[in-house]
């Protein structure tokens, strides 16, 4: 977990800790902590916090790894206790899952009996073993020999205290290959997924755990995993529980704090609240981006992997984070466009603004500062008539560190003259920011989005078109390509403008209909544009489509290189 959160305590760990920075304070938080929850002290006020707390109880990793890379600093009456509790536990029989990947311990009664169906649990390990290993191609977790009674990956299951279970991580057997086992609670009694489904939310999670240690551990280092990265592993573990048990959606305990907060920097998250931003990166790029993020963690910290994973894909890190921001708004309440964003956008929490305005015509400026690789939402209460303006600012330079403060300025107009952007027929808006690096932002009018930083869906009411790829690469591009709903027929010219976001015309001219096709029972008619077509500064751009009476229009956004 990205942070230990002990009111008693106040422990919060840092991003840089490595073993010999923990202080005596931190090192006895972490060794309360870790016994509270393996039953060898108890705490009311840890109970408490358990119980009020989501983040504590979901996740160990962390603390038991650094628990285990601390030992040498613990006083010699810690280290016995420790010795003691981050062994294997020894448990009373032990079976083989059908698949014959996992082997798991239990106890048949006392403390630590399994409380949930047995069957259904071996069935949810091999899910995760089916789904993640054979279904999406991720290497499995080293062999651990004879540990655990043979060479299976072990699961122990054990009365946790409220934690919902973690991975160990014992022996380093190649440059980025550590063995592991898995600890797990024995019945998930008065948590937020209970019983089975705790069970099962908890295999997927530690699962990949053991995958990431396992295969994609830092390079020239003697850690499983980097400090810094820990909220990315947070992130992926938790998002595979929703890719292998949809059902369950244990992460929308932990949204909240990232819905009342997403102008926090992303490697300050925990992780487990940020378990979307791995789901809408599968939902825009599918599954091998979130693989080809961890094939390149081993030589890079994880927001490094990410943009260099979205660059591959033709896109940047600022473009996707700043459409994640779109998405996010689009959620419980505000979810009036089914499709368009997240599939379970209704269930999730409503954005809450890092600032709100009122305007005052004719004309505000406003100066703010953001953190690094994270969005800003600034809301915009404008004259009654008018309604709500939202502004999504995103600064997505990760090389930056995450508590720096980083200034922009936000003008809004009641004219359509002073600003850059034009959002209806009575607003403009500018950002003094625009066509510098690592800066991106979208504008959202009464739940509509007029501009943005990469392509987004908004309602069509002429007709249906779509331009693809998008965004275009042009150094990566030979043509861009614009389909539209049409009974046209190839060779029939259609009438073309592009506009810039500011509504300056950058190309007018006629096109043929090169190919048309169906797409959901409808048929689609084409068209396309040579590199000299759109020569074009980086920016977004409005395409206008004239084939006889019907008008057809979009967004397309280009990048030089």
């Amino acid at each position: 977990m990205r942070k230990i959160i002990i009111v008693v305590f106040v422990l919060c760990l840092s991003t840089t800790l490595v073993a010999q920075e923990l202080s005596k304070v931190e090192l006895d938080s972490l060794y309360s902590l870790f016994t509270f929850i393996k039953g060898v002290n108890t705490s009311d006020k840890l109970q408490k916090q358990f119980q009020e707390i989501p983040e504590i109880k979901k996740c160990g990793m962390e603390l038991v790894n650094i628990i285990s890379q601390n030992l040498n600093n613990y006083s010699s009456e810690q280290q016995q206790i420790l010795f003691k509790i981050l062994e294997r536990p020894q448990l009373q029989t032990s079976t083989v899952s059908p698949g014959g990947f996992f082997r798991i311990h239990y106890d048949l009664s006392g403390n630590n009996a399994l409380g949930y169906d047995l069957n259904l649990l071996l069935q949810a390990l091999d899910s995760a073993y089916n789904y993640e290993i054979n279904s999406l191609g991720y290497p499995t977790p080293p062999s651990d020999g004879a540990e655990g009674g043979d060479d299976k990956y072990d699961i122990y299951v054990q009365n946790l205290a409220g934690l919902y279970g973690y991975t160990q991580f014992e022996t380093k057997v190649s440059e980025s290959r550590w063995t592991s086992f898995m600890v797990i609670d024995n019945d998930y009694v008065g948590y937020y997924s209970s019983g089975i489904n705790g069970a099962r939310v908890t295999v997927a999670h530690e699962f990949h755990h053991g995958i990431q240690g396992g295969n994609y551990a830092p390079t020239g280092s003697n850690s499983p995993f980097r400090n810094s990265d820990v909220f990315y592993y947070e992130i992926t573990s938790t998002a595979f529980e929703e890719f292998v048990f949809d059902d369950v959606n244990d992460y929308y305990a932990y949204m909240p704090s990232y819905f009342q907060n997403p102008e926090t920097a992303m490697p300050l998250n925990d992780g487990y609240n940020l378990a979307i931003w791995n789901i809408y990166l599968q939902n825009n790029f599918g599954f091998d981006i979130l693989k080809r993020q961890w094939e390149l963690i081993p030589g890079n910290d994880a927001l490094k992997a990410i943009a260099v994973s979205i660059d591959e894909n033709g896109s940047t890190f600022g473009n996707e984070l700043n459409k994640f921001g779109i998405w996010s708004y689009f959620t419980n309440s505000r979810n009036i466009y089914p499709g368009e964003y997240f599939e379970e956008a209704s269930n999730y929490p409503l954005i809450t603004p890092t600032a709100s305005v009122s305007f005052t015509p004719p004309s505000d400026v406003y100066n703010m500062t953001i953190a690094p690789v994270a969005n800003y939402f600034m809301r915009v209460n404008l004259p009654s008539s008018d309604g709500v303006f939202y502004f999504i600012i995103t600064n997505s330079d990760y090389q930056k560190t995450s508590n720096q403060a980083l200034p922009f300025t936000f003008s809004i107009y009641q004219d359509t003259i002073n600003g850059q952007k034009i959002i209806n027929d009575f607003y403009s808006v500018s950002f003094d920011k625009d066509g510098v690096p690592f800066w991106n932002n979208a504008g959202i009018l009464n739940n509509i989005v007029v501009y943005g930083d990469s392509s987004y869906s908004t309602p069509n009411l002429e007709g249906e078109s779509f331009a693809y790829p998008m965004p275009i690469k042009k150094s990566a591009a030979n043509n861009l390509y614009i389909a539209f709903q049409s009974d046209s027929e190839i060779g029939e010219e259609v009438d073309l403008n592009i506009y810039s976001a500011g509504v300056e015309l950058y190309y007018t001219g006629q096109k043929n209909i090169q190919s048309s096709y169906l797409k959901n029972s409808n048929k689609y008619c084409e068209i396309s544009l040579s590199k000299n077509d759109f020569d074009f500064p980086s920016g977004v751009y409005i395409y206008v489509i004239k084939s006889g009476e019907d008008i057809f229009k979009g967004k397309l956004v280009i990048f030089n290189d």
